[in-house]
């Protein structure tokens, strides 16, 4: 339990992994004449391996592959924008994405003996977007892009499906109850205001589910406007095995804040005590020193500290070669 995901990124992924979520999510907020397409099947999540190179530029994604009605293959990219308002970049971000699935792709044809080069399987993207702001990037990558019209034919070009979720009124985030509950978890992080009821609502939804753990660590990392007596309130009526982990995972967590406070604390303490030999020894200190003390670690103020007695000038403590 120490390992619970504590960032926008892991709980996305950890609701989109549980049973049913990402089927509902994908038929309720994909474009209509898309999810018309898709066949009654749930959407397979395609193994980390495979988006490997992929997944190292942004966490917060996932690939399904999807069957269509018609009998063929359609993939969807989801990308969580955890941003607190509007990103212009992502447009940019997902064209290289697409480009890399689709290189990914044409490399594991090639390997079962096939040919590449035409007949690319559909990539369709959904951006699900939980910041305070309304989204205002469009959706359309070849209206970021100046041009004249005769340009237009050579420029690439596509759409994404966006789902904002701040946007969307509660009941009709989904009429799945686990990824409603998730999804409202999402939409209130960047909400102060919305935040208690949030927690009570979330929860009616969550219970019972293998994502309530991982939605109350969320929550006490992410809410930092919502009354702590309300998350224990609301904890209290969470099945025993799942209440004790959580408490656990809170403790061990406000346990490395202590440390963590300490070693700060320290650390302050002894870059006031570097600063005031610096000042006593070499009579003032520059700027970019003074930064440096200030962002130090113990063990490397202590070893500053060391050498600042015997040191020829201010350079050398620093480990630069004094000028000649």
């Amino acid at each position: 339990m120490q390992n619970l995901p504590v960032t926008h990124d892991a709980f996305f992924r950890a609701l989109m992994d549980e049973p049913g979520v990402a089927a509902a999510v994908l038929r309720e907020h994909l474009p209509a004449e898309v999810a018309a397409l898709l066949a009654p099947d749930a959407p397979e999540l395609l193994d980390a391996h495979f988006v490997a190179a992929h997944l190292r530029h942004s966490q917060a994604d996932r690939l399904y592959r999807a069957r269509t009605l018609a009998g063929g293959e359609l993939y969807i990219y989801v990308l969580l924008e955890h941003k607190s308002a509007p990103d212009p970049e992502v447009g940019v971000q997902l064209l290289g994405y697409l480009a890399e699935i689709w290189r990914r792709l044409d490399r594991q044809r090639l390997e079962q003996g096939g040919a590449v080069g035409s007949e690319r399987p559909p990539i369709v993207p959904l951006v699900i977007y939980h910041g305070a702001r309304e989204w205002t990037v469009p959706l359309s990558f070849g209206e970021t892009v100046a041009a004249y019209p005769a340009l237009r034919p050579y420029l690439p070009d596509f759409r994404y499906a966006l789902l904002d979720l701040g946007r969307v009124p509660d009941e009709q985030l989904s009429d799945q109850r686990v990824a409603r509950g998730g999804l409202r978890v999402l939409k209130y992080s960047y909400r102060p205001d919305g935040q208690g009821a949030a927690v009570l609502a979330a929860v009616d939804d969550l219970l019972g589910s293998g994502i309530l753990v991982s939605a109350f660590i969320y929550i006490n990392w992410a809410y930092d406007a919502v009354d702590r007596r309300v998350i224990e309130g609301a904890l209290a009526r969470a099945p025993d095995e799942q209440r004790e982990a959580v408490m656990s995972v809170m403790a061990q967590e406000r346990e490395q804040g202590r440390i963590e406070g300490e070693a700060r604390g320290k650390a302050r303490g002894k870059a006031e005590t570097l600063l005031r030999l610096l000042e006593r020894r070499f009579h003032g200190v520059p700027e970019p020193y003074r930064a440096r003390v200030q962002a130090a670690d113990v063990e490397q103020l202590d070893a500053w500290i060391d050498v600042v007695l015997d040191a020829e000038n201010i350079d050398t403590v620093f480990g630069r070669p004094a000028a000649h």
